[in-house]
């Protein structure tokens, strides 16, 4: 959603040359959508605007100007912006703001409607009349929309129509004297529903009342010769399709110019596309709707049409000499800029903001019902899934709206279903729009009853077929879907689960409620009267089974927020499983342009509470988990960090603190972060792809590949494997971090001075981690592949998962929001002096990446290997390789990259890492499909882990994450044994005597010296004869170590996974 860049109301050039558009976009940080206003000339488009509401894109009749309506620091005002270029001028500075305007003909002045008040705003809302309120505006009070006119030359504005109604958009007459309007004007309007058209001057004076006077206009085009209007309305007020009614002003014979397609007229409106009548040489060019789409017509003698089929969609119309401008959306397009040849209907698409989408198009489906009625609609699903899916039935608005197959989006959920095996059912029953004025008005006085058939055969249908699954249907719908979905659900019982949004659920209560209330039960319902408790869901609520979530605009005056607070408080006194929620602010259409958060969450929790109900368990709650981050990385003083969860193909996100504390910047979803040593099983993962591809034995020496290979014991260097180096039993010395320089050959010299290294134990002998074999074996792949570790990485790693923020080096780094190590100063978390290891080191941890790039490499390999390893390869990878000394400190054994993990009967694998300052945790769950990550930039990050990690296993897993190890009984220890030094490349170890017994000092040496901290010393706490654990003054869980002899009796302290040899 927040990548969509949404084309809106074109405005043709006078001379057919140049379309001015709105792209509605949305700003993530700000939580809002930004309207702009953009042009396209000779194919190329190009933003005009840089206001954050720019919209109703107007030119002048020279086409000089534009004006256009900016909402910046209150409400819209008129602007006018120079066509060739230039900054534009405010206009208006209207108190309530300014319509869209509209040009005279001579373009000396520019008309509108606006909101004016006529009284006390802050007075008490007093009603005589049932319209004192609106949906989206609320209590009107006394606040009228009325007609006015800015003169250019003086820029002064003139309101030219009052009094206690409102009028609608106005229209110019050819000559420029006159104004025509609909309006609403007799004092029983509300009664009655009578909108007729009306005529004032330009230059003042009342309104004249020249056509329907018993009937509905809704937008109003002069004709050419200025002898009758173009309404788009009705000549009654009963609930019927909109014609093209041609009204003469001498009180002629009124005519519909589109009465022979028997179609709806469409003048668009919000979740209505259409688009206003225009004039053209070929005739008046307008919508309507047929089988749920939106399509262009001209008509001079007969309709005929221009645009259609296919799944076309046409909103927005502008028109100029033979050409029209519209917004196209097709099957795989949310919508683009067109233009359509009046005489050919030959279509020119323009822009391409949004290239065709991968998503499932839409099959369209007709289910005859039993009583005859054929049923017209579209199924959402993958055509390569197949046997019964579970089904969502989604039920439109209205009722007099439909659905259609062109992309959506609005209703995003159908697509995240689709992907996830799910098929969507979208039906037009009787009552939508596009199949003719008699199943337009067949569900009037009925609703339920006359339409429920025309959902509930139509899964018979597809269940005995073979698509739905019958154990796993599930209802959804808004305004009048949530109507049917609480109708349904109560009178039904297949659902598994209802989702029901803009809900009415007592037809009595809405009709004293709603804000259109009165108007419904009269021209929807058949009036007051006893039958509307019979159409009512809450009459029947005790019938319901179906666990049913609830979401509602809080500020929505459609469908008042009681309708939803009556069904969820019926559900949840009746125990059946419910939610509520409420969008704060939020009037009935958010769902269409509130909110962002508002509009993605909505879609969230469709797809989340379906899931959940129809046996595919809870959804991953990423706000939960989000508070959780957020409270325990400031309890653990951790400056930055990300959270990333996958559970099937769920995944839930959470970000925290910044980046850097010298420069305050946050941390966000895309921040990239050292990974550290997670990075190992990276690169044992491109290792075993060569493995697959036949390029290497993994018991084979090493020395195969590289015969030039030189280690301080010869015998090593001619017998070494890449097992032993993936497992860590090579007994090279392992915390080598010599820098070697930046260049392509940093690797190979590295490897060169290898010989200079410790071999700490015996070839196999023992288990001691080992970065310097991760290098090692980053050159075997650079030798395989003739490229360079990084660039293999890329190739046979990175690209084929589309990890588009994982990366190896720190100018690649740099593309992105990378966070800053920490290292403590003076008690304060301050940046570290180094950002990374050198290059030379890389296969054994310099990659970083992001969480969203982890579990996606996460989940190859929960999916046995997907494009990258083959499904033996990918298990292979995951079995027991080794035992190591000290199975308390990490895991109780390793394979091949893996760290496998025993936890409450449970087999995980993962890894950590731990670069300068920044420290990394990844854990799978192979049995359930499950992932975690964490990544973070300093602090006690491993408290941080032990305790986000143990709820997040424990509530999603029911699994028990162990406690780490903790001193028990006091243990009589013969301690003189292990008095002594320990030592290894970049670690020295002394143990000592001291008055509570032995005590560890320990310094870090080598390269590593002053860019990390030495340990404070400690005290050893014997747990067993040759397990100790100690914890220092600034950790909360105590830290493991074991004194261990090899069967040819070297000695040995095991800490931190790494086994340091005893030296003195």
């Amino acid at each position: 959603m927040y990548g969509f860049a949404l084309p809106e109301q074109p405005a043709i050039s006078p001379d057919g040359s140049e379309i001015v558009y709105v792209l509605r976009t949305t700003d993530r940080e700000k939580d809002r959508d930004v309207q702009s206003l953009w042009r396209v000339s000779g194919g190329n488009a190009e933003q005009l605007t840089r206001g954050e509401t720019d919209v109703a894109p107007a030119w002048s009749p020279d086409g000089a100007r534009i004006a256009f309506l900016r909402a910046q620091d209150g409400p819209a005002q008129l602007w006018l912006l120079p066509a060739n270029g230039g900054e534009p001028e405010q206009l208006t500075s209207l108190p309530l703001g300014a319509g869209a305007p509209v040009w005279s003909p001579d373009g000396t002045a520019v008309a509108f409607s606006a909101p004016v008040d006529e009284g006390d705003a802050k007075a008490p809302v007093v009603a005589d009349r049932l319209d004192y309120k609106a949906d989206g505006s609320g209590f009107l009070r006394t606040i009228r929309s009325h007609l006015h006119v800015l003169d250019l030359d003086g820029r002064e504005v003139r309101q030219l129509t009052g009094g206690d109604w409102h009028a609608g958009p106005p229209a110019w007459s050819p000559d420029g004297t006159q104004l025509a309007f609909a309006a609403a004007t007799d004092s029983d309007a509300d009664l009655t529903f009578r909108a007729p058209v009306h005529v004032v001057s330009a230059a003042g004076g009342e309104p004249k009342l020249v056509g329907l006077a018993s009937g509905q206009a809704a937008t109003i085009t002069w004709t050419e010769d200025g002898t009758a209007l173009l309404v788009t309305g009705r000549t009654t007020t009963d609930t019927g399709h909109l014609g093209l009614l041609r009204v003469p002003l001498d009180g002629g014979e009124v005519r519909n110019l589109a009465e022979a397609l028997d179609r709806n007229v469409m003048p668009g409106m919000a979740g209505y596309p259409g688009g206003l009548p225009a004039l053209s040489p070929q005739g008046v060019v307008f919508c309507a709707r047929d089988r749920g789409c939106t399509q262009l017509y001209v008509v001079d003698d007969e309709p005929r049409l221009l645009v259609g089929g296919d799944s076309q969609v046409v909103s927005g119309l502008s028109v100029s000499g033979g050409t029209a401008a519209v917004v196209l959306g097709t099957a795989t397009s949310y919508g683009e800029i067109a233009t359509v040849d009046l005489a050919s209907g030959e279509v020119t698409v323009h822009t391409g903001h949004n290239p065709d989408t991968e998503r499932f198009v839409p099959q369209e489906r007709e289910f005859t019902v039993s009583d005859g009625t054929v049923v017209h609609g579209w199924l959402v699903r993958d055509p390569e899934r197949t046997g019964p899916l579970p089904l969502l039935l989604d039920i439109h608005g209205g009722p007099h709206n439909a659905w259609n197959g062109s992309a959506d989006p609005v209703h995003l959920y159908h697509q995240v279903l689709a992907r996830r095996g799910w098929a969507v059912l979208l039906l037009n029953p009787r009552g939508s729009d596009g199949y003719g004025e008699a199943f337009y008005q067949a569900a009037l006085g009925a609703w339920g009853k006359a339409d429920a058939r025309d959902f509930l055969e139509p899964i018979d249908q597809l269940v005995a077929e073979g698509t739905a699954d019958p154990d796993r249907l599930a209802v959804t719908g808004y305004s009048y879907g949530g109507f049917m979905t609480c109708y349904l659900t109560s009178r039904d019982r297949r659902f598994a689960a209802a989702v029901a949004g803009g809900v009415v659920s007592d037809l009595t209560s809405m009709a004293g409620t709603s804000d259109a209330g009165h108007a419904l039960t009269a021209l929807e319902l058949g009036g007051a009267g006893e039958h509307l408790a019979e159409l009512s869901p809450l009459t029947l609520v005790d019938d319901v089974r179906t666990p049913t979530l609830i979401y509602q605009g809080a500020n929505d005056d459609r469908c008042p927020v009681g309708q939803a607070e009556q069904w969820f408080t019926a559900l949840r006194q009746n125990d059946v499983p419910a939610r509520l929620v409420l969008y704060p602010g939020a009037s009935h259409l958010f769902i269409l342009n509130g909110t962002p958060s508002h509009r993605e969450d909505f879609n969230r929790r469709v797809v989340d509470w379906v899931r959940e109900h129809t046996g595919e368990g809870r959804a991953l709650d990423a706000k939960h988990w989000q508070r959780r981050l957020s409270v325990l990385a400031k309890k653990h003083g951790v400056p930055g960090a990300v959270l990333g969860i996958l559970r099937g193909d769920d995944v839930a996100e959470a970000c925290h603190g910044v980046l850097s504390t010298a420069t305050g910047v946050e941390v966000t979803q895309d921040s990239v972060f050292q990974i550290g040593s997670i990075g190992k099983v990276w690169t044992s993962t491109v290792v075993m792809r060569l493995v697959d591809e036949g390029l290497l034995d993994l018991d084979a020496p090493i020395a195969d590949v590289l015969p030039e290979l030189r280690l301080s014991d010869p015998v090593v260097a001619q017998k070494v494997t890449m097992r032993h180096l993936l497992t860590h039993t090579s007994g090279i010395d392992g915390d080598v971090f010599t820098d070697t320089g930046r260049g392509d050959d940093c690797l190979e010299r590295y490897t060169e001075q290898l010989v200079d290294a410790g071999q700490n134990h015996p070839l196999g002998a023992t288990f001691s981690y080992c970065n310097s074999g991760f290098v090692l074996a980053g050159r075997v792949i650079e030798k395989l592949t003739g490229q360079t570790w990084d660039a293999a990485m890329r190739e046979k790693l990175f690209s084929p998962l589309g990890l588009e923020r994982t990366g190896t080096l720190p100018e690649e780094a740099l593309l992105h929001r990378a966070a800053i190590g920490h290292v403590e100063k003076d008690g304060k978390q301050v940046p570290a002096p180094v950002w990374a290891l050198p290059r030379s080191v890389g296969p054994a941890g310099t990659i970083f990446s992001t969480t969203a790039d982890v579990l996606r490499f996460a989940k190859m390999h929960l999916d046995g290997g997907g494009s990258v390893l083959t499904e033996a390869t990918a298990a292979a990878m995951t079995e027991k390789q080794t035992d190591v000394p000290d199975p308390n400190a990490l895991g109780d054994s390793w394979g091949l990259g893996w760290i496998r993990f025993g936890w409450d009967g449970h087999r995980l694998i993962g890894h950590d890492g731990n670069t300068i300052g920044q420290s990394a945790f990844l854990r799978l769950l192979p049995e359930q499909g499950l992932a975690v990550t964490l990544l973070t930039n300093g602090g006690h990050a491993r408290e941080l882990y032990l305790e986000l990690y143990r709820e997040i296993f424990a509530e999603l897993a029911a699994v028990a994450m162990p406690r780490p190890l903790e001193p028990g009984d006091p243990v009589e220890v013969d301690t003189a044994r292990y008095v002594g030094r320990y030592e290894r490349a970049s670690s020295r170890l002394d143990v000592s005597t001291g008055e509570r017994g032995l005590r560890l000092k320990m310094a870090v040496t080598g390269s590593l010296a002053g860019l990390v901290p030495d340990p404070p010393e400690v005290d050893l706490v014997p747990v067993t004869d040759e397990l100790f654990v100690f914890r220092d003054s600034e950790q909360e869980s105590w830290t493991s170590l074991v004194f261990y002899r090899l069967p040819t009796g070297e000695e040995y302290l095991h800490m931190g996974v790494r086994a340091t040899p005893k030296v003195s």
